[in-house]
């Protein structure tokens, strides 16, 4: 669109008004990819595949499906922004599943070979999450699980502690009357078994 101005309507508009005009940049660049753009994709997939749950090729794949090409080849300046965002959306989301793998292998060590405390962890999970498939639950919810078994583990073992250190304690300061009610104790237990 041409628009011709005459010498004098151009000084009016230029000393009186300011016009900005300004474009959102280009709907629909369909150059290729510059080689920096190509790097930052390369590098936040080898990011993604870094965490183990999907290859390269699987993510590429997922990429270029969602962009609606065949290859990196094809993908248009336009479309890396939307590229990017995927991406890194996907390193969070793989992130945080290997939180909370870490996570469910850490509650997992701290209930091996000890069932009270499995037992209370899933009723604990069920109640306060709806299931006690730790699987299911997210983050802050397998923190929450993981801190409530440290808690049981903990007062276990300060009652195995302070049952020992009282024992103790009585053995060392009445050593007499500790002695003479132990030995009540085993003589009056064997007269009631021959009994």
């Amino acid at each position: 669109m041409i628009i011709k101005v005459e010498d004098n309507v151009a000084e009016q508009i230029a000393g009186r008004n300011i016009y900005n005009i300004t474009t959102n940049g280009v709907e629909n660049d369909c150059r290729p990819l510059v080689p920096a753009q190509r790097r930052t994709l390369h590098s936040l997939i080898s990011d993604i595949e870094g965490y183990g749950e999907f290859s390269a090729r699987e993510i590429w794949l997922k990429l270029h499906a969602l962009l609606g090409v065949c290859s990196i080849n094809e993908i248009t300046v336009s479309q890396y922004s939307t590229a990017e965002k995927f991406l890194i959306n996907e390193i969070e989301v793989a992130a945080e599943k290997a939180t909370c793998n870490m996570l469910i292998h850490l509650i997992l060590i701290e209930i091996d070979n000890r069932i009270d405390i499995k037992e209370k962890m899933n009723y604990y999970g069920t109640r306060q999450f709806g299931t006690s498939n730790l699987k299911q639950l997210n983050k802050i919810q397998l923190q929450n699980i993981l801190n409530y078994i440290e808690e049981l583990s903990n007062l276990q073992n300060l009652n195995n502690q302070s049952l020992f250190k009282q024992t103790k304690s009585l053995f060392k300061t009445n050593t007499r009357p500790t002695l003479a009610i132990l030995l009540t104790g085993f003589i009056l237990g064997a007269i009631v078994t021959h009994l």
